[in-house]
């Protein structure tokens, strides 16, 4: 208990604090006089905390942190989460290493910033705190960044959580071993200091004149003539620039012999199509149910 600090990950029930604040909202203490009783030093001044904790608590797209299982206050649950998200397969024999895919595509918006920095900060937290003869290399690769590492002026109280987490991964990541990508169409809307942090930029085609000019500052000025060739970049061309190439290059990307499970709908065979496949009372069940299953 001597080295228990407020950052110590230590399991707790919060039914059992809101028990104890209400307690103390309630609680009187004797008077001055014998037989006598008045308002206690928290009497009353815990009502409005209370009612934004039970909000909070009642609210189910925060049921990850305010409604965890009971096996979460277990303190052999928090390393076992830690492993499954960070051990790869080579711990499992496999010498090729390991690649996690964590899906937040169904999350909604106001609460993903919050999702995704719990998961950024126990990562950094456990590689800060591994010996580091020990450390394993981490590397986090940010899908559509911008929405969950905005800009300051355009997040929100909870973004900003997520926000402080990922900066402190960008300016600090290295010594830890924790590498981060940030992947956007948007990078004029993703945080500047995480994007100033960066090494080496790969950028594709961009036709919209603040995302050339966010790409363009961030490069020397002996390069900024250089992004003048975004906007007429073909499909799978892009520019290079950064330690991991010696020169600025213009390069094509081969296509994966595995393509990817993409999510974009191929509009003109679905519109020529003659029957069609939509099932709107279907849609409006899941959309109730938060759930596509």
């Amino acid at each position: 208990m001597k080295n228990f600090t407020v950052d110590s990950p230590v399991p707790y029930s919060l039914e059992e604090v809101l028990a104890k604040m209400r307690e103390l909202n309630d609680a009187r203490q004797e008077g001055a006089k014998v037989g006598t009783t008045k308002a206690g030093d928290f009497n009353g001044k815990l009502s409005r905390l209370i009612a934004r904790l039970e909000n909070k608590v009642s609210d189910r797209r925060l049921g990850f942190m305010m409604a965890a299982p009971k096996s979460a206050q277990e303190f052999s649950w928090l390393p076992a989460l830690a492993k499954a998200l960070m051990a790869g397969t080579r711990d499992q024999g496999d010498k090729k290493g390991g690649v996690k895919i964590i899906d937040f595509s169904e999350v909604p918006s106001d609460v993903l910033p919050l999702i995704v920095g719990r998961i950024a900060s126990l990562i950094f937290s456990v590689q800060q705190w591994t010996a580091k003869a020990d450390r394993h290399p981490i590397a986090l690769i940010c899908d559509e960044a911008h929405l969950y590492i905005p800009n300051r002026n355009e997040a929100g109280s909870v973004a900003d959580a997520a926000l402080h987490y990922f900066e402190r991964i960008a300016k600090e990541g290295r010594k830890y071993g924790v590498g981060l990508v940030v992947v956007s169409q948007r990078p004029s809307e993703v945080n500047r200091t995480v994007l100033s942090q960066c090494n080496n930029f790969i950028a594709l085609r961009l036709t919209n004149a603040e995302d050339q000019s966010v790409v363009r500052r961030l490069l020397p000025d002996s390069l900024g003539g250089f992004t003048d060739l975004l906007p007429v970049l073909d499909t799978g061309e892009a520019l290079v620039v950064g330690d991991a190439s010696l020169l600025p290059s213009r390069i094509r990307i081969a296509e994966p012999t595995n393509r990817p499970d993409s999510g974009t709908v191929n509009f003109w065979d679905e519109w020529a199509r003659d029957e069609k496949r939509e099932d709107i009372e279907k849609a409006v069940t899941a959309w109730r149910r938060q759930s596509l299953k």
